[in-house]
C-alpha cells in the first residue's frame, strides 16, 4: 500500500475531522477548482471565437446578415473545427463525445463516479473548439463534466468510496453550472435533480452540491465580475409582470413546448442514429466535419432572411434578442426549428458540446413565439418578452425532466423573479405532458432503478414488512411429536411439502425442530427405524421469530444462523408454534411490496 498524499492528510479521512467539516473542505476545494475551470473554458470559448470569427470575419453574430465573399468561410470554418473535435476524440478521449450532462448522469449510475482525469483537459479542448468554430452548441454541459471530473478525480486521489465519489461528482457539476449560468441555487439544484425522470432529488449530495455551487460562484464572481448570463435592460425587466387572466396563454406556451420538446429530442437522437449507425463507412472524427460544414451551410441559407440572428453559438443572443422583442414572427418560428437541428448537427454527429443552452434558446424562441402571437391577437397587457423568459425555463424543464432547477435557474440567469408562477406552470404542464421522452438518456426512473443506490431499497423494503403481514401466504405447520419413530417420521415427511418440521411435545409446545437435511443422515437405518425417535435425531436450539418481528431482521438471523425455515410463535407463550416462516416466502414478500412501491410511485 503507498504512504497517504499531503492532500489525503489534508482532507481524508485520516484527519480526525467529522464527516460534516470534511465535506464543508471538500465542497470548497471542488466549488474553488470548478470555477477556475469554467472561466478558463469561458476564456479559451472566448479566444478561438476571436481567431476563428472575429478576425477572418469580423463578426461574433450568431447570424450573418447579407452574403460577402468572406461568408463563404462558414462552410470552412465549423467543417475543420468539426474534423480536429472528432480527430482529438476519436485519438485520445472517447469520453468527450457528446453533451456533458448526460456523461456525467452515466458516471454515477454506472460507473462508480468514475470520470477519467483526460476529460477534464480534452472536454474542454474539444468543446471550445466546437463552440469556437460555430458550433450550435453550449457551454453548460461540458463545463458540468469538466467538475465532475474534477470531483471524481479528488475523490479517487484522496480513496475515497465509489458513494462519496459520486457526491464530489455532483459537486463538480453543480459548481460548474453554478459559476457558468451564474446561478449558485439553480446550479446546486440541477445535478441532483436531472439524475431522475421523475421528481426525485438525490438527497445525500444536496448540501454538499449547495456548498460547491456558492463557492464556484464567489469564485467565479471574483475572476469574471458580477454579471447575469442573460443581460435584460433593467427597463425591459421591471415590464414584466404575472396577470391572472393570461394564464391561459401560458399554458398554451406549455402545450407548445410539450410538442416542440418532443421534436427537439426526437431530431436530436435521430440525427444521432444516423451518424452513429448509417455512416459506417465514413470514419469517426470525419462525421462531426459534416455536422459542422452542414451547420455552415444553414448559416448561410438563413443570413438573408434572419439577418444577424442565427443558428451559430449556443444561443444567448437568441434569448437576450426574444425577451426584448427584437425578433419578428416570421423569423422566430424559423429558428425555433433551425436550431434544433443545427445543434443536432453539432452534438449529435460525433462532436462536443452541450444542449443545455440551446434548450433555454429554443425555449425562448417559442416564448417570444407565443408572446407575439398572444399580442397580435389583442389579448390585453401581454408582454412577448416576458412569454419568451417563461418559455426559456418551461421548454427546458421537460426535456431534462428537471423542473425546480430550471425555475431557479432562469429565475436566477436573468433576474426575472416576477415570473415564478408562469414559469412554474409551464414547467410543471411539460413535464407533465412529455413523461414519454427525455433528453438525458442516461437518467433512470428513480433511485430505486439506479445502480448506485442496488441494495439500498432492500433493506427498506423488507424492514416496513412485518412477519404477520405475509401469515396468510404461509401454509400452517406440520407437527410432530418428539416421540414418533423414525419410520413414523418418515411416513409424515413423504406426504409432505415441507423441509422444516417443528418437533412438540404432548402438550404441543415447541421442544425442537428437524429438517430433511436432518433426516436423510439417518433414513438408511432400516434396523432401527421403529426404535429411534424423533428426539434422538431433532436439534434442540431453534431459532425462532414472533409476529411483530420485521422479515429484514429475521433474513438476517436465518442468514447468520444458516437456516431456511423458522417457526413463528406467540409472542406471549413463545413456545406455541403459530407458522413456519421459509426464506421463499420472505423473496416473495419483498418482490409484491417492491411491486406495489412501484406501482405507488407511477
Amino acid at each position: 500500500m503507498t504512504s497517504p498524499s499531503w492532500l489525503q492528510k489534508l482532507l481524508g479521512d485520516r484527519l480526525t475531522l467529522g464527516r460534516t467539516a470534511r465535506w464543508v473542505m471538500l465542497s470548497a476545494v471542488v466549488g474553488v477548482l470548478g470555477a477556475i475551470a469554467a472561466w478558463a473554458f469561458r476564456a479559451m470559448i472566448g479566444q478561438f471565437k476571436e481567431w476563428f470569427f472575429l478576425a477572418p470575419m469580423g463578426t461574433l453574430d450568431e447570424g450573418l446578415g447579407t452574403f460577402e465573399t468572406r461568408d463563404l468561410l462558414i462552410l470552412l470554418v465549423p467543417t475543420v473545427g468539426g474534423l480536429l473535435v472528432g480527430w482529438l476524440i476519436s485519438r485520445f478521449s472517447p469520453d468527450s463525445e457528446g453533451h456533458g450532462t448526460d456523461s456525467v448522469i452515466r458516471a454515477f449510475h454506472r460507473a462508480k463516479g468514475v470520470v477519467h482525469a483526460r476529460v477534464i483537459l480534452f472536454k474542454s479542448l474539444t468543446s471550445a473548439l466546437t463552440i469556437g468554430t460555430g458550433g450550435a452548441a453550449g457551454q453548460e454541459g461540458p463545463v458540468a463534466q469538466v467538475g465532475a471530473g474534477i470531483g471524481s478525480s479528488l475523490a479517487t486521489k484522496l480513496g475515497l468510496s465509489d458513494r462519496d465519489r459520486r457526491i464530489l461528482l455532483l459537486s463538480g457539476a453543480s459548481a460548474g453550472i453554478g459559476a457558468t449560468f451564474c446561478s449558485p441555487l439553480g446550479g446546486a439544484l440541477f445535478m441532483p435533480e436531472v439524475l431522475y425522470r421523475k421528481a426525485e432529488f438525490e438527497g445525500e449530495a444536496l448540501v454538499p452540491c449547495i456548498l460547491s455551487s456558492i463557492f464556484a460562484y464567489a469564485t467565479y464572481m471574483g475572476l469574471a465580475g458580477h454579471h447575469t448570463a442573460v443581460e435584460i435592460q433593467p427597463h425591459v425587466l421591471e415590464s414584466f409582470h404575472f396577470q391572472p387572466m393570461h394564464v391561459f396563454v401560458y399554458a398554451a406556451l406549455g402545450i407548445l413546448c410539450t410538442l416542440i420538446g418532443w421534436v427537439y429530442v426526437k431530431v436530436f437522437y435521430g440525427v444521432h442514429d444516423v451518424f452513429g449507425k448509417r455512416m459506417n463507412a465514413v470514419p469517426a472524427w470525419i462525421r462531426p466535419g459534416i455536422g459542422g460544414f452542414l451547420v455552415g451551410l444553414m448559416a448561410l441559407a438563413l443570413g438573408p432572411f434572419a439577418g444577424e440572428h442565427g443558428v451559430l453559438f449556443g444561443g444567448y443572443g437568441l434569448m437576450e434578442d426574444a425577451i426584448a422583442g427584437n425578433i419578428t414572427i416570421g423569423v422566430l418560428g424559423v429558428l425555433i426549428f433551425a436550431k434544433i437541428l443545427a445543434t443536432s448537427l453539432s452534438v449529435s454527429s460525433g462532436g462536443s458540446g452541450g444542449v443545455f443552452a440551446p434548450a433555454l434558446a429554443i425555449g425562448a424562441l417559442i416564448g417570444g413565439l407565443v408572446g407575439a402571437g398572444a399580442a397580435g391577437i389583442g389579448i390585453d397587457g401581454i408582454e412577448p418578452g416576458a412569454v419568451a423568459l417563461v418559455g426559456m425555463g418551461g421548454f427546458f424543464a421537460g426535456v431534462a425532466k428537471a423542473p425546480i432547477a430550471s425555475v431557479v435557474l432562469v429565475s436566477e440567469m436573468t433576474g426575472g423573479y416576477d415570473l415564478l408562477a408562469p414559469l412554474m406552470l409551464v414547467a410543471v404542464l411539460h413535464l407533465l405532458l412529455s413523461r414519454g421522452w427525455t433528453l438525458y438518456n442516461a437518467q433512470v426512473e428513480s433511485q430505486i432503478d439506479s445502480p448506485a443506490h442496488t441494495g439500498d431499497f432492500v433493506v427498506d423494503v423488507l424492514q416496513s414488512v412485518k412477519v404477520q403481514d405475509v401469515l396468510g401466504e404461509i401454509r400452517p405447520p406440520r407437527l410432530i411429536h418428539e416421540d414418533v419413530t423414525l419410520r413414523g417420521a418418515m411416513r409424515i415427511v413423504s406426504d409432505s411439502h415441507e423441509t422444516h418440521f417443528p418437533v412438540v411435545d404432548d402438550e404441543e409446545r415447541l421442544v425442537g425442530i428437524f429438517s430433511l437435511t436432518d433426516l436423510r443422515r439417518i433414513f438408511l437405518e432400516e434396523i432401527v427405524e421403529d426404535f429411534v425417535i424423533v428426539q434422538d435425531f431433532m436439534r434442540e436450539q431453534v431459532v425462532t421469530v414472533e409476529l411483530n418481528d420485521n422479515l429484514h431482521d429475521v433474513q438476517r438471523v436465518m442468514t447468520r444462523k444458516g437456516v431456511s425455515a423458522v417457526p413463528v410463535v406467540d409472542a406471549e407463550d413463545p413456545r406455541r408454534v403459530l407458522a413456519l416462516l421459509e426464506r421463499n416466502a420472505i423473496g416473495r414478500a419483498y418482490a409484491e411490496r417492491l411491486a406495489e412501491l412501484k406501482g405507488t410511485a407511477s
